[in-house]
């Protein structure tokens, strides 16, 4: 019995292509992969090779299966049946991996041009010329791969996101004692009375940065909180600008006391700023 997916003289469907191919297609794709430095250094030909057996799987698979336009349209956009074996595994955990091994988000992509332009290579030399059903098939790999990179990315950013809002906030909660710390200390001081007028100076110093430190913290926390969104909150408020430098410039005497630090300005200082932005 002659198998449906055969055609004389025109070569085997994508599907039975990939399946019998894999192996040449790995080869060509870990070769690229490779090329991902300084990412790929490190990495073991099984490390580059991660997971991309499930996702030819997935592909040859979704090439033989009965979908609807609207499914198709959907999945090509990664929105896939909940229950697929690859919505649930290869595409996030391909992501994951490669987040872990230092790949960024676009070498990662990449690697997903590289296996679509390497898939489609090998099949084209195997075609004297396309049938429609091998444009369809072209078409529907596609759509899988555009799955595929739309899981992987969403995946990746997630990741990103959680791990960067857990250290910003991590790392917010855990500077506020020091720096309240700092900051009461110097109040401490300030309300015991202080003969020294150099030192009475350094303590107001330390007062004004630990102010300024929890001011930049709760910026932070304000991040955080926004999911790190693209714009960085501002504050405006009347502000001389001179008076602002010379704080930091006193801030600067302190560190380096044997540096000589002077403020100059022309023209009128005083605006509508964010001062701790500036």
């Amino acid at each position: 019995m002659s198998n449906p997916n055969e055609r004389p003289g025109r070569g085997r469907r994508l599907a039975d292509f990939i399946g019998q191919n894999e192996a040449a297609i790995i080869k060509e794709w870990t070769e690229f992969a490779r090329t991902l430095s300084p990412a790929s250094d490190k990495m073991t030909k099984l490390a580059l090779e991660d997971h991309i057996a499930d996702i030819l799987k997935f592909v040859a698979d979704d090439l033989e299966s009965m979908q609807t336009p609207r499914e198709r349209l959907d999945k090509s956009r990664g929105k896939g049946p909940p229950d697929s074996p690859f919505a649930q595994s290869a595409a996030e955990i391909h992501a994951a991996l490669r987040l872990a091994d230092g790949f960024d988000i676009d070498q990662m992509i990449s690697e997903y041009r590289a296996l679509r332009a390497s898939v489609v290579k090998q099949w084209v030399a195997h075609h004297h010329e396309l049938a429609l059903t091998d444009v369809e098939d072209l078409t529907r790999f596609n759509e899988a791969i555009d799955q595929a990179v739309t899981e992987s990315v969403a995946h990746y950013t997630k990741t990103i996101n959680e791990s960067r809002n857990l250290f910003l906030g991590v790392l917010g909660h855990d500077l506020r004692n020091p720096i309240g710390a700092v900051s009461m200390g110097a109040q401490w001081m300030e309300r015991s009375g202080i003969a020294n007028p150099k030192q009475a100076k350094v303590v107001s110093e330390i007062r004004t940065a630990a102010g300024r430190a929890t001011q930049i913290l709760n910026d932070l926390l304000d991040l955080t909180r926004s999911s790190f969104g693209t714009q960085i909150p501002i504050t405006k408020a009347k502000v001389d600008i001179v008076v602002l430098c010379q704080e930091i410039a006193d801030e600067l005497r302190a560190i380096h006391a044997d540096r000589s630090f002077e403020v100059t300005h022309d023209g009128d200082p005083k605006g509508c700023f964010d001062p701790a932005r500036l």
